[in-house]
């Protein structure tokens, strides 16, 4: 039996990325999983009962974001050994760990920071701006070469399949990541909602646009709860506006099964909320770009927006509610893991027969 074990860029917050992560370890049984920093308290649970090695230290986990300078050279250093191959889970870091096997690359995206950089830069001082435009070449370089080196390169949706060409010259094959319901029961908040709400899911990033999510689903006549961490701080239930901060598995699937809708406003490179809250039976109102293009069937399980502006999102909100919850339910059964497991085991057969 091929001994696999996992990579992925840190294990320090709940998102899609570590949900896949999470999923692989499930789906293929694996056991060891190696990261740049580890926080079981700020991550899903799933990974406790894993072999997690790290390489930040503990006590410097919650600072793992705030260490930009010093990453390459930490990933660079970062060995991963002892198994037969590699499914390395990258979002502009794992990648560049140094694989002593075969080694098969699942991009979430090419490094926003340094790709994306309005995306990304929105979060920083102008000084930590300005050192990373000075950086950007150099880093550039380094991060091309490690990717290069892996065995193959698997995107999580077309989008990104573009954006690895665009970035490194380089082909690879799309397959969408896993969706599995999120909990197997739903507990309602601590905290009450009204009886008839938009959702919409996303940490404290700027290109997730946030914002834009909030004055569509109020523009739509709707109040909004919104998921994960940072959005404690835009609680405004006077306005609507229900900021549930980090939620459990459990909350998050009851949010999902009563929620009217869920919108999806940032720029995704896939956008596995709405596929989360698909199995649930709750439609979909997307801006028409990015990943939402594959995650959104208009008519069958949401409605896309025919522009990123306050109007047509709410306008898109309205159509969403009209579609049959039925039809929403078998859209997102069919990102099912079984089939995500499959056609990456396929992929990794190959990769062991030419190593």
């Amino acid at each position: 039996m091929t001994k696999l074990v996992l990579a992925h860029d840190y294990l320090v917050q709940v998102g899609g990325a570590e949900r896949v992560v999470a999923e692989w370890a499930a789906g293929f049984d694996a056991q060891r999983v190696v990261t740049l920093a580890y926080r079981p308290e700020s991550t899903f649970a799933a990974f406790a009962a894993m072999d997690v090695e790290a390489s930040i230290p503990a006590a410097m986990s919650g600072q793992v974001e705030r260490m930009l300078p010093a990453l390459p050279a930490i990933a660079a250093r970062t060995r991963v050994a002892g198994g037969d191959v590699a499914l390395v889970s990258s979002s502009g870091w794992a990648h560049r760990f140094h694989y002593e096997m075969p080694h098969v690359v699942y991009v979430h995206s090419p490094a926003r920071w340094l790709y994306a950089a309005d995306d990304y830069r929105l979060r920083l001082s102008a000084v930590r701006r300005a050192g990373l435009a000075v950086s950007t070449p150099i880093l550039r370089r380094g991060d091309a070469e490690a990717m290069a080196r892996a065995t193959a390169i698997v995107a999580n949706s077309e989008v990104t399949r573009e954006r690895i060409r665009e970035a490194y010259g380089l082909e690879s094959i799309v397959v969408h990541p896993p969706v599995e319901p999120v909990a197997d029961e739903a507990v309602a908040p601590g905290r009450e909602l009204p009886r008839d709400f938009a959702v919409v899911v996303a940490r404290d990033r700027g290109y997730k646009n946030v914002s834009l999510a909030v004055e569509a689903a109020r523009a739509a006549g709707l109040e909004i709860a919104v998921v994960g961490s940072g959005s404690e701080s835009l609680d405004d239930p006077a306005e609507g506006v229900h900021g549930l901060g980090r939620a459990t598995d459990a909350e998050l699937c009851w949010v999902y099964r009563n929620a009217a809708v869920v919108i999806g406003a940032g720029r995704e490179d896939f956008g596995l909320t709405i596929l989360e809250a698909a199995l649930e039976g709750t439609p979909a109102a997307t801006v028409a770009a990015g990943g939402y293009l594959e995650t959104v069937s208009p008519g069958v399980s949401g409605a896309l927006a025919a522009s990123a502006t306050v109007d047509d999102l709410a306008d898109a909100i309205r159509t969403a509610r009209g579609v049959d919850p039925a039809g929403v339910r078998d859209w997102g059964r069919a990102f099912r893991r079984d089939a995500h497991v499959a056609r990456l085991a396929s992929l990794i057969e190959e990769a062991v027969g030419r190593a």
